[in-house]
């Protein structure tokens, strides 16, 4: 941090210069002036972080000097040292941007305690200005790599050259690079903390900085696909050989699983120059489908091709689903020991062979959980299930005990969720009809037949908000339609809608809407009638 001290009175310069502490302060160099033109000099040549200067000085006064720092848009933390108390000089100081004013005499104190004050706003506004400039950066970078990878750019060393030079990067086209496309079904985050705004953010920041080792958004690039996220990510080779990217892949999978509850499958593509990489985005995203149904792996390209037939050489798809419709758990376990069987009579029944047939299994009873909206914690976490699943591959009666737990969760789950869509069916109904009383959750979930405690916690999982809220919101609809229709006063209309407190009506109303009621029905073209 640079100081500048300006001053007419020398031995005033030296008295400050030798009683601050530039080491506990953060200061690595003073600069001196003894009058206002000298400041403005040194301010143009220095650019100092923290400036201290008199006001009274002759040809060119101390706010002439801020006058110039003003005009001039420099970045600096400005504070007056004067023997004047006049109004006019704080008026003149506060709008050019002084930050203090101190009236001679001042003790050291005081002056050390307002120098302090300055250096940590300038080092705010400097790690400001970084971070924007940071942000600025990873935006441009983002943006020119994915036009590359969608082959906007052209698909050439000389077009992707072009493109680099005119966004002022400093990469080459040939330069070597890894793609590493992630999928993961997001169905378990969803019914946490996570939108899926904000999980999309925290994703593509967690691979920039677990798989490029860049703290920042510059390299990932996030999508959604109904319920899966898919995030592409550009990792440079100069940085990390084969074995040191699946090292950080399988960090990156761990973060994810223990902190949004993500559980993604990994494609990591071979070395190529970054021109190509528009023809290495186009296949990887061909292997998408086939990667969904991998979670929890790391693949290369080569490896993803030879799992083709992993997933659906074993069993169909369409016929377990059907039994879990029809909760028909014999006429599941008949056809898995029917497909097992099968698979000892080929003369192909080898633990590595049943281990895929178990993966298979689990990812079948998955998707239906989460095509319900059901989160696969409630297989992840049956401790009866996590026992039969080490010990599946043992022998094919071990097999079915592991097919036969996974049915009964899956079919408690999903029974579970017809309740839950009666309950919550029963409870909108009565607050529709009920909303304009003082009703309450006790009175709802009385007539759900459930506790009150499970109400609320079914209902803001199937509505995304809590019984008060729904309840407001349902007001609040009724008192909209209200003040269109109807010319009434909004105390009455307050009172219509459930709410014998016109203040608080008012207030639920601006939080929900953004306005007044009154000024919500003048936007809309009514008329703003007494209250």
């Amino acid at each position: 941090m640079k100081l500048l001290i300006c001053d007419d009175d020398i031995s005033t310069v030296d008295v400050i210069q030798s009683q601050l502490d530039c080491g506990e302060l953060g200061i690595t160099r003073i600069l001196r002036a003894y009058n206002g033109d000298a400041a403005i000099r040194i301010i143009a040549g220095e650019k100092p972080d923290v400036i201290l200067c008199d006001i009274g000085m002759p040809k060119c006064s101390g706010i002439d000097v801020l006058k110039y720092i003003h005009q001039n848009h420099f970045e600096t933390e400005f504070c007056f040292l004067t023997c004047y108390e006049d109004f006019e000089y704080a008026k003149a100081a506060i709008r050019y941007g002084a930050c203090n004013y101190i009236t001679k005499p001042f003790s050291m104190e005081e002056l050390k305690m307002a120098v302090q004050c300055m250096i940590s706003s300038a080092r705010k506004k400097r790690e400001s200005f970084r971070m924007e400039g940071q942000a600025q950066r990873d935006s441009v970078l983002n943006n020119v790599l994915r036009q590359i990878s969608d082959g906007t750019t052209g698909m050439t060393p000389a077009s992707v050259e072009t493109v680099l030079h005119q966004n002022g990067l400093s990469l080459s086209a040939r330069s070597q690079w890894y793609l590493v496309m992630t999928c993961a079904d997001i169905t378990d985050a969803m019914q946490t903390i996570w939108s899926r705004e904000l999980l999309m953010y925290t994703v593509g920041r967690l691979h920039d900085e677990a798989l490029a080792n860049y703290i920042g958004s510059a390299y990932s690039m996030t999508d959604y696909d109904g319920r899966f996220l898919r995030c592409t990510v550009f990792v440079p080779a100069e940085n990390c050989g084969e074995e040191g990217l699946l090292d950080r892949c399988r960090t990156m999978m761990a973060l994810c699983a223990d902190h949004i509850s993500l559980r993604p499958s990994i494609l990591v593509s071979r070395a190529f120059p970054l021109y190509k990489a528009a023809e290495i985005k186009e296949e990887m995203t061909g292997k998408i489908p086939r990667l969904r149904v991998h979670t929890g792996k790391i693949f290369s390209m080569e490896e993803i091709d030879g799992s083709a037939g992993e997933q659906t050489g074993f069993l169909d798809t369409n016929q377990i689903l059907m039994y879990l419709k029809r909760y028909d758990r014999n006429g599941c376990m008949e056809y898995v020991d029917f497909s097992i069987r099968r698979i000892t009579a080929s003369g192909e029944y080898t633990r590595e062979v049943m281990d895929d047939f178990r993966r298979e299994l689990i990812n079948i009873f998955l998707s239906c959980l989460r095509d319900n909206g059901i989160s696969s914690r409630k297989l992840f976490e049956d401790a009866a299930l996590s026992g039969l699943n080490a010990s599946a591959v043992l022998s094919s009666a071990h097999m079915l005990r592991f097919a036969d737990r996974l049915f009964s969760l899956t079919e408690e789950a999903l029974r579970d969720l017809m309740d839950t869509d009666d309950i919550i069916a029963k409870a909108d109904a009565y607050i529709r009809e009920h909303f304009r009383e003082n009703i309450n959750r006790e009175d709802v979930a009385a007539v759900a037949c459930i506790t009150p405690n499970y109400l609320s916690k079914q209902f803001r999982n199937k509505k995304g908000m809590n019984l008060r809220e729904y309840i407001n919101k349902i007001r609040i609809d009724e008192a909209k339609r209200l003040l269109l229709s109807t010319n009434l006063p909004v105390s009455e209309i307050a009172g219509m809608a459930g709410y014998d407190n016109i203040s608080y009506f008012s207030t639920v109303f601006r939080k929900h809407v953004g306005m007044s009621p009154v000024d919500w029905r003048l936007e809309k073209g009514g008329e703003a009638f007494e209250v």
